[in-house]
């Protein structure tokens, strides 16, 4: 009886080990944060014609592909352009609410930003408040309500660089990655973002 028990503590220990072994963490850690510090890219050279707003170097789907397209499966790619973007004839413009935030209106950066991949604090998830792992063939990450600080409460240079941006002096955020791995590397089929 004890040698069955020790023996079946080796075998959950060895496939457990091996299993780990599969996911390369640091490698989905790398490929993460570049997609993060790429994305941004999303959201910028705004250029407004025919009534609206959109990104003047990145404004069509094989633009917006070839940019992501090695970070993200075909999935993937789906979720972002309907999280970001509107078709408008051949071009891509932003969703109502940034088109609200870029005309000036009454919205603030950090607001339309923070359910977002454009939400800055994201950079600020550390690997160690990430959880790991893979289930039914895919690899997750995962991270809830993550205390992210932006500026102390009491500090007016904080206030009036980030406050009138909207940004709160901490914000708690909940991230679901889904990852796939293909023959060469880690590819997002999905993504979501909450924030507190």
């Amino acid at each position: 009886m004890k040698r069955s028990i020790a023996i079946l503590i080796f075998i959950c220990l060895f496939v457990t080990a091996c299993h780990k072994d599969d996911v390369n963490e640091d490698e989905v850690l790398s490929i993460f944060d570049e997609f993060l510090e790429h994305v941004h890219e999303l959201f910028a050279y705004h250029t407004y014609d025919e009534q609206a707003y959109y990104n003047g170097k990145y404004h069509t789907e094989d633009e917006i592909r070839k940019f992501l397209g090695r970070f993200m499966t075909d999935a993937g790619m789906e979720q972002l352009l309907d999280d970001i973007y509107v078709q408008n004839n051949e071009r891509y413009v932003y969703q109502e609410e940034f088109q609200s935030y870029l005309s000036n209106e009454d919205s603030s950066y950090y607001e339309i930003t923070r359910q977002t991949v454009f939400n800055p604090g994201l950079r600020m998830i550390m690997g160690d408040d990430l959880q790991i792992y893979e289930a039914e063939g895919k690899i997750e990450l995962r991270a809830e309500h993550v205390p992210i600080q932006f500026y102390a409460e009491n500090s007016l240079y904080g206030h009036s660089q980030f406050g009138e941006l909207g940004y709160p002096s901490v914000d708690y955020l909940s991230l679901y990655v889904s990852m796939v791995k293909d023959e060469k590397t880690y590819r997002i089929k999905r993504i979501e973002v909450n924030s507190l």
